[in-house]
Parts: structure tokens; C-alpha cells; sequence
């Protein structure tokens, strides 16, 4: 980090910044309106600037007990001057600060020098994500199995998917934080088989579990009502699960895009 650069929490008046930046991750979501930004993530990002000129950006919020660094983006022009680096350092020092341990992020595959910096911040690949399109005319196509129960997730409910799905402690309680979003549950007699977080907004379910494919039907039919007449699709995260991907594969869903997600230790100093 040279000594003209400063890293400082984002602004509002950041925006313009973040909205030139943005698109260099190369994903699908729109981007956020200049409120939502303002509202949601300028308060957990943090900007890297050289005097006024932001040369990047890295934001993150809780997912359960770790730390998720949704995105870090360096100004294409600035890239390999170690502006990514200080970014992470700096979102380090702030997630130990807060008590966190861990941290985690979603990298495309391709991108090489992005996962070399996050090995070298510690982490490693635990797993490969997708992310998929699927029609709602397509979702009937997929199973439905009898006696599978569907209801909005309360906050009495959560250690209980939690432990049933595999999940991180207090996930459910960092999705249910986020602004404008749906939690429904599925159970069978023998307990939790899924859930899925809805943001109608999107659209798309960015947690999106099952205990098998099957159970996938339950929850999109228990998220439907919520979707804007206008969408006539949603997106869904099929985090390390290649039996779900293929079977929504088979029901006509389309691969989007292809992620790792890698996780690690905070480490005292990148």
C-alpha cells in the first residue's frame, strides 16, 4: 500500500464509484440503486482511495459466524499495484475487530489471480457452487412427494434447520436481517428438508438448501406467491450440491454462472 492510498468506511456520495465498478464482476444481478447502496452496503464497505480518485472497493456482512466478503473490485487501471491486497487486509482487521474468525467469499473458477491473492489471505476451496436460471412455466416438471409441510421460517426455528441442513450457526438469523427478504421452511415427518431465502426483488433464492432433490418442489411452490407478476423466472445458489443441480438441470433450469467458494481463518495480517 503506498502512502498516498487510504483505506476509509464508504459513503453515500460514494456511488458513483461503485456504480462504474461494479459490472467488472461479470454476474447477472443488476446493479443496486444509488438508495439501496446508500442503505445496505455502503455501511459494511470499505473504499481505497488515492487522494479523491477511489481506485477500489471491498464490501462484507455476517453469513452466521463468518465473515462474507460479497465483493472485492479493484479499478481495472490500478490491478496488480496491490490494490486487492490492501482491501483484504484492511476487511481483516475489521473482521477480527468485530469478532469474527472466519471469513468466506464466491470466486469464479477462471479468475486465477483473484483465488492466488485469497489462498495468500488463507483461504482454500471448499466446494463448487452454481448458479442457475430456472423458469417458473419449468417448475412443475420437478417431483413433488406427498407429505412435505411448507411455512415461513420464525426465529424459534432456526437452530433446528440450522443443525438439520447443515448450516452455519446463526445463518438464519443473518439471512432474516437482510432487507426485503422471504424465509420459508420445508419438513416431512422427520423434520427439516429445506429452506430457501427469497428476495422477490432479485429474484432469486441466494440460500437455497435441500436434504435431496425432491424436496426442491416444496420450497419453490412455498415461494411463488411472493414473486412479482412481472418475473417470470428465478435464480437459485446450489451451493456444493451437484445431485440438485442436475436435477433442476433436468427440469429445464439453465447454468448462469459457475463459483468456489473459498474459506479460511482471518489471519492476524494477510
Amino acid at each position: 500500500m503506498t502512502s498516498r492510498w487510504s483505506v476509509s468506511p464508504a459513503l453515500p456520495a460514494d456511488y458513483p464509484a461503485f456504480a462504474r465498478l461494479v459490472p467488472e464482476l461479470g454476474v447477472p444481478d443488476p446493479t443496486p440503486s444509488p438508495e439501496r447502496f446508500a442503505r445496505m452496503i455502503a455501511p459494511h464497505a470499505l473504499v481505497l482511495r488515492d487522494g479523491d480518485e477511489v481506485l477500489g472497493y471491498v464490501w462484507a456482512r455476517p453469513r452466521g459466524d463468518r465473515m462474507h466478503v460479497v465483493h472485492v473490485i479493484t479499478d481495472p487501471a490500478h490491478r496488480g499495484r496491490g490494490v486487492g491486497r490492501a482491501l483484504m487486509v484492511a476487511m481483516a482487521d475489521r473482521g477480527r475487530a468485530a469478532g469474527f474468525r472466519h471469513w468466506m467469499l464466491n470466486v469464479k473458477p477462471e479468475n486465477v489471480a483473484a483465488r492466488a491473492l485469497y489462498e495468500r489471505c488463507g483461504m482454500y476451496v471448499a466446494f463448487a457452487s452454481v448458479s442457475m436460471r430456472i423458469a417458473w412455466i419449468d417448475v412443475p416438471r420437478i417431483a413433488a412427494p406427498a407429505g412435505i409441510a411448507v411455512h415461513m421460517l420464525a426465529p424459534a426455528d432456526d437452530a433446528r434447520f440450522e443443525d438439520a441442513l447443515a448450516l452455519l450457526p446463526g445463518e438464519i438469523a443473518s439471512q432474516r436481517a437482510l432487507e426485503g427478504r422471504v424465509l420459508v421452511g420445508a419438513e416431512d415427518a422427520a423434520g427439516p428438508v429445506g429452506i430457501a431465502v427469497f428476495d422477490p426483488s432479485y429474484p432469486g433464492a441466494g440460500l437455497f438448501r435441500v436434504r435431496a432433490p425432491e424436496h426442491a418442489r416444496a420450497l419453490l411452490d412455498g415461494i411463488r406467491p411472493y414473486a412479482l407478476p412481472a418475473h417470470d423466472h428465478l435464480h437459485l445458489l446450489v451451493e456444493g450440491d451437484p445431485v440438485l443441480e442436475a436435477a433442476l438441470t433436468a427440469a429445464g433450469a439453465e447454468t448462469v454462472m459457475h463459483m468456489l467458494r473459498m474459506e479460511g481463518e482471518i489471519p492476524d495480517r494477510p
